[in-house]
C-alpha cells in the first residue's frame, strides 16, 4: 500500500467533509508510515472538526516532534488551544509560528482574534489585537481579517473605525456573510461582540 496515497485520498476526504473516511485513512497511514509528520497533522484536523480537542492536540505534539520548526504546525496548535480555552499557549504558539513565518497572515488574525475576544478578559489585549490584526489585512485584504480587525477596534471603543472594516469586511465576503452586516449594525450601536456574547451565552 502507498502511505501517501492514502495521505492524499484521506485529506480529500476531510476538506469534502467525510471526516470518518478521513480519520480512517490517515490512520492506515500512519500505520504505514509513523513517522509522516503532515499525516499528524491532517488527523489532528480531523479531530478538531471532531471536537475531538485531545486526541487532536496530542497529533500536533508529535507532528511538532518530527518537526519541530514547522510554522504551521504550531499555528495549528494554536487552534486547538484556542478551542480548549488555553489561551497563554495558544498566543505562545502563534508567536513562534510568526517567528518562523513572518508572512502567516492567518495566524496573525487567529492571534488578533484571540487578544480581541478570549472568553477569559485575562487575556484581552485591544492594541495589540489592532497590530496583529493590521499586519494580517496587510498580507491579505480578506473579510473574515476585515472582521477581526473591525472587532479589536471595538474591543479599544473605537466604533467608528470597526464600523469601516466591518463594512468592508461584508463588502469582500463572498457570498455576502450576514453575520458581518449584522455586526455593523452592533459596532454602530457601540457594542462589541465580546460584549454581545457575554449577554447572549450559548448554552
Amino acid at each position: 500500500m502507498c502511505a501517501g496515497c492514502i495521505y492524499e485520498r484521506g485529506s480529500a476526504k476531510m476538506f469534502a467533509g467525510h471526516l470518518e473516511g478521513a480519520l480512517a485513512d490517515l490512520s492506515e497511514c500512519l500505520t504505514l508510515k509513523p513517522d509522516f509528520a503532515p499525516a499528524y497533522s491532517i488527523r489532528a484536523g480531523i479531530y478538531t472538526r471532531m471536537g475531538c480537542c485531545k486526541p487532536a492536540l496530542k497529533d500536533m505534539d508529535v507532528a511538532l516532534e518530527l518537526e519541530p520548526d514547522n510554522a504551521g504546525y504550531l499555528h495549528n496548535r494554536g487552534v486547538i488551544l484556542t478551542a480548549m480555552d488555553r489561551y497563554d499557549e495558544a498566543i505562545e504558539n502563534y508567536e513562534k509560528a510568526i517567528k518562523l513565518d513572518p508572512k502567516g497572515g492567518g495566524t496573525y488574525n487567529n492571534l488578533a482574534w484571540l487578544l480581541a475576544t478570549a472568553k477569559n478578559s485575562k487575556f484581552w489585549d485591544c492594541r495589540k489585537a489592532i497590530i496583529y490584526a493590521h499586519k494580517a489585512v496587510e498580507l491579505g485584504k480578506i473579510g473574515a481579517w476585515l472582521d477581526t480587525l473591525a472587532e479589536a477596534y471595538a474591543a479599544c471603543g473605537d466604533f467608528e473605525k470597526a464600523v469601516e472594516a466591518e463594512t468592508q469586511a461584508y463588502e469582500l465576503s463572498r457570498p455576502p456573510n450576514e453575520k458581518f452586516r449584522e455586526r455593523v449594525a452592533m459596532y454602530r450601536c457601540g457594542k462589541s461582540y465580546s460584549a454581545w456574547r457575554s449577554e447572549n451565552p450559548v448554552n
